[in-house]
């Protein structure tokens, strides 16, 4: 066992579960640790943001960044029987295909989809692997994580990095990804991720064939499952209409 994970999976666990203000020499003491030992896995645990000092006395608190850690309770296949009928719904009113992607790891997946009844339609592949930087999905997935940002801005040039940083930075501030025939000249699609206590759990997207679907069908689009999203409850979007 890595005793240095052990300990602090101890220290925040002690923190926890006794007040969440406590001292080092009370983590020391209960933990029968040297204080400066326990001083380097605390100052460590603040500098990544974890834990927080009090601004009047010399105390430790776990900051919400610890949230971030927290693993949705349900399975994809919950999610996917708990959201079959929104799709259905949202593809009968915006009459386009509709999909619901989760992620994995550095790609992500269509797990779900639901096709309108018209001669011409979008199918995209089901259980392929696909990576976050050709299609609002993963944009959608990329703006989320810090982590799949900093892998990437060692994979691209300085320049071409900027630009995914800018289109980032758009879709926290409209709820949204757009791709106008970016991954296929066939294809567009507007893409929401959706939140379970607040953070990303999925994304929705509903899709359509360049030639018909365009700019205005697009805000329909997000009214749309901005509507069914809500009349539903329980997950949230952070679409900006403005």
């Amino acid at each position: 066992m890595n005793q240095s994970v052990k300990k602090t999976f101890q220290i925040l666990e002690y923190i926890a579960s006794n007040g969440n203000f406590v001292r080092l020499n009370d983590v020391a003491r209960a933990l029968d640790l040297k204080k400066n030992t326990v001083h380097g896995f605390l100052d460590t645990l603040k500098q990544l943001g974890y834990l927080e000092q009090d601004d009047i006395s010399p105390r430790y608190k776990i900051s919400p960044k610890i949230e971030g850690l927290y693993v949705p309770s349900f399975s994809v296949n919950e999610l996917k029987q708990e959201l079959r009928p929104l799709l259905e719904k949202i593809s009968n009113l915006t009459k386009e295909s509709s999909y619901l992607a989760v992620q994995m790891g550095s790609y992500y997946r269509h797990e779900l989809k639901c096709e309108p009844n018209r001669a011409v339609k979008i199918t995209l592949n089901m259980g392929k692997d696909y990576e976050m930087t050709t299609t609002a999905i993963g944009k959608c997935f990329l703006a989320y994580s810090e982590h799949l940002q900093g892998s990437l801005s060692k994979e691209y040039e300085k320049d071409d990095f900027t630009l995914i940083e800018k289109e980032v930075a758009t879709i926290r501030n409209t709820g949204y990804a757009l791709d106008i025939e970016a991954y296929d000249p066939d294809l567009n699609c507007v893409a929401i991720p959706i939140f379970h206590k607040n953070r990303p759990i999925a994304v929705l997207c509903v899709s359509g064939p360049s030639f018909r679907f365009k700019e205005s069908q697009f805000l329909e689009s997000l009214h749309i499952m901005d509507l069914v999203l809500r009349e539903h409850g329980k997950y949230e979007n952070r679409i900006c209409f403005d």
